[in-house]
This record gives C-alpha cells, structure tokens and sequence, in this order.
C-alpha cells in the first residue's frame, strides 16, 4: 500500500502541488526547504481504553498537546529565516486501538537522506506519504530497509560523506550505495560503531566541529579543523530522570512522572515504540544549522556559545520539552529537504 501511495502518483496529484526540490551537500550550507516531524493530537487518545485514568492520560495528552506546539514554533522559527517548511501528515482514524500503535513521524530524520540531488526513504515509513507525492521521482529512491540510510547516520560535508553502520545493516546494502555514491564523485567514509553521528557530533561549519569525544581520528579526517571537545555531562541538567532510569532500562524520562508507575507501566508496555534510548543521547551536539553563520541549538551550554562566538556562529534556543521522552532533539525531528550549494571539495 505504502508503496502504490508514494510511487504510482497520479498525474492530476502531481499537477496538483508545486514539487518539493530535493538537494543537500552539505549540512551547513543555506537550508531553504525543511520538513518538520508530527505526533498525535490529544483527541486520537479518546478512543483508548484508558482515556479515564487521569494518571496516563494527563501526561500523554500533555505530552501531545506540547509536542505540536513545540514544532510550530520551530516551523515560525524557520519560516522567519526564509525556510519553507512541511509538515508530515498523520490519519489519526486509522490507528484507533493499541494494537495498532506505531511510532508517529515525529523524527523523520530516522528515515530519510538528502544525498546530492536524491531523497533516500524506506520502503515504510508511515506518516510521509504526503510529503512524498510531492517529490519528483527522479528525485525520490525508495530503499529496501527502512531507516538505515538516512542523515541521521550520514554526515555530509561536501565531496566527503561520513556514514555510520550498524550491525543490522548488511554488507550487500552500503556497498550497493557506497559504489553508487562514489561513481556520483563523493568520497564515502564508512565507520560501524552502530549510532547515530548526530547524536555524537556535529559540523558547524566548515573548520568547525562540536563532538562529545574523540570518536574518529579528527587530525586525520578533518585537517587543521578546530574541534570543540564536550564532556558528556548532560544527565546533570535533569538529575530525576535517574529516579526512573531502572523502571524504563534508560529508555525515556518525562519531567514530573518519576513515580507514576501507571504511566511508566503503560508506556513500558504499549508505546515502547515511540520511544528510544535516551540515556545515551546527548542534545548538546544535535543541532541544525540554517546557514554557516546560524544554527539552532536545544538548549544553552556556556561552552558551546563561547565556541559559536569565536567562530563568528549565531544561536538560535529552541526548546524541544519532550525530547527526552521522543529520544529527538532539533536535528531529529527534522529533515533538511534543499539545501543551496554545490559539491565542495573541503579537503582537496
């Protein structure tokens, strides 16, 4: 169904809706076009059979309200920086009962990657069927496994991309795309801790990089670079979160439910898929940069800010309140669709 949606596009659809462009060589070039993630609204949670156990039901309808307001105000954020935005849609009617709860598209970074002039997406992704009609197909590849190509994991700086593997990928995939993008003229750098890159570090601009530590061999990959070291001393700024941690094996933290055992019964039970593992996440580094001169953070960290000052980098705050619980900062829960630029050889 999935993909008789997005790939046998009548032609009335397409004329319909002026086509998204699709380009990204770098991940600080000018960003211009960007899709924002969306979760459920509060009413699809009153057909539950729990919708009148206050102690559930108040946070997740908390937690939903929140969320929506917390991506419009990116969506304004963007918009006031001359970024058209998207937004993917979610049919609350189809997915009326636990047993048929998936994660909602909150984070569409997990899915998608803008290499060159192609938007990469898994074969199933629900909740972007919207968005993808509205892609050229010849800027639109489906692959065969959802999530394991996406920008989330690939890093891109120009000619040079930096992919991050993890063990459920086979080798057959990333040669397949490897081989690909390296007749396109990329150099491709693959490594297979098994993470996400945006989860570890980021790159600003070019010469600059904020990592938590040292994951790769800086002096050699990136040359002259100036490299902002971080401890990784997140879990200070949100201490409660260690009151829980046993009960949701790391998992997801909500602020003020610590002991509301209901909840973390219920979310432990059915919505496990909506949540990551956050106690290994680290927002700091996951950033999204508008430009080489701005970026938008999640949160104000001292050290990071003096960095941004030396290098002549703007901040942006935006405060993504239940990031802990969707294991997504502002990098996650959007996908930069076009980007200006070109392929820049930054190491030539």
């Amino acid at each position: 169904m999935f993909l008789l949606e997005c790939m046998y596009i009548s032609l009335a659809t397409q004329l319909a809706h002026k086509m998204i462009p699709i380009k990204g060589y770098a991940t600080f070039d000018p960003l211009k076009h960007c899709l924002i993630g969306s979760s459920f609204q509060p009413e699809w949670f009153k057909d539950l059979d729990i919708y009148k156990n206050d102690k559930i039901m108040d946070p997740l309808k908390r937690i939903a309200e929140e969320t929506e307001e917390d991506y419009q105000t990116l969506e304004g954020i963007l918009k006031n920086a001359g970024v058209a935005t998207y937004r993917s849609f979610l049919d609350i009617d189809k997915y009326g009962s636990l047993k048929n709860i998936f994660r909602p598209p909150t984070c569409p970074r997990d899915h998608f990657a803008v290499i060159g002039e192609k938007l990469y997406c898994g074969e199933r992704v629900p909740g972007y069927a919207n968005i993808l009609t509205q892609i050229d197909r010849a800027n639109l590849e489906l692959t065969s496994i959802s999530g394991k190509i996406s920008t989330a994991g690939i890093c891109r700086v120009g000619k040079d991309l930096w992919w991050d593997i993890d063990s459920t990928v086979p080798e057959s995939l990333y040669s397949k795309y490897k081989q690909k993008w390296e007749q396109e003229g990329f150099r491709v750098h693959l490594s297979f801790r098994g993470y996400h890159n945006d989860a570890v570090f980021c790159v600003v601009r070019p010469g600059c990089i904020v990592s938590l530590r040292e994951i790769q061999e800086y002096k050699n990959e990136f040359p002259g670079w100036d490299v902002l070291y971080l401890p990784d001393k997140s879990w200070d700024k949100v201490s409660p979160f260690l009151e829980m941690k046993d009960k949701v094996g790391g998992s997801w933290w909500l602020k003020g439910e610590e002991h509301n055992d209901q909840l973390i019964q219920f979310v432990n039970t059915w919505l496990h898929d909506w949540v990551g593992y956050v106690e290994e996440t680290v927002f700091d580094v996951n950033m999204l940069s508008i430009d080489q001169n701005t970026i938008i953070c999640n949160n104000y960290n001292k050290e990071v800010f003096d960095y941004f000052k030396k290098h002549k980098v703007d901040p942006i705050v935006f405060n993504f309140r239940h990031r802990y619980f969707w294991d997504g900062g502002v990098h996650c829960i959007t996908q930069d669709l076009y980007r200006e630029g070109k392929m820049e050889d930054y190491f030539g």
